[in-house]
């Protein structure tokens, strides 16, 4: 289950990555966000905030959440979801041919394992 902690960071992390994306999306970024705290609630709030790993996180913007019970409502479903839909993706971005596209130096060394909407996802291979 979610502390309420974790589910503020989820909030944060999915409205700064996913803004424009379809409920997919936001679905996608906390899929990622799960896999990398390992399905533990209280990783999450280190993955998010670690160093260079969200791209918003580097700005560390004052803001809070705009829509607070909308992103937490996708973000709990998502994260109790048994379907993975990234399939087991730690790493994505925004694919080129997108706002803000890039083709980062990392995807070499990792696996796509889905693209939705404006970011492809990646794993380990």
């Amino acid at each position: 289950m979610l502390t309420e902690a974790a589910l503020i960071c989820l909030v944060l992390n999915v409205e700064h990555e996913t803004k424009g994306e379809s409920m997919l999306g936001q679905y996608a970024v906390v899929h990622v966000t799960r896999n990398r705290a390992k399905y533990n609630p209280d990783n999450v709030c280190k993955e998010v905030f670690k160093p260079y790993q969200f791209s918003w996180t580097i700005k560390m913007p004052g803001d809070t959440a705009s829509d607070f019970p909308k992103y937490a409502h996708i973000a709990k479903m998502a994260w109790d979801s048994p379907a993975d839909i990234t399939i087991g993706a730690t790493h994505y971005h925004v694919r080129p041919g997108c706002p803000g596209g890039v083709r980062p130096y990392w995807i070499a060394k990792m696996k796509k394992t889905v693209t939705i909407g404006c970011h492809n996802f990646y794993r380990s291979k």
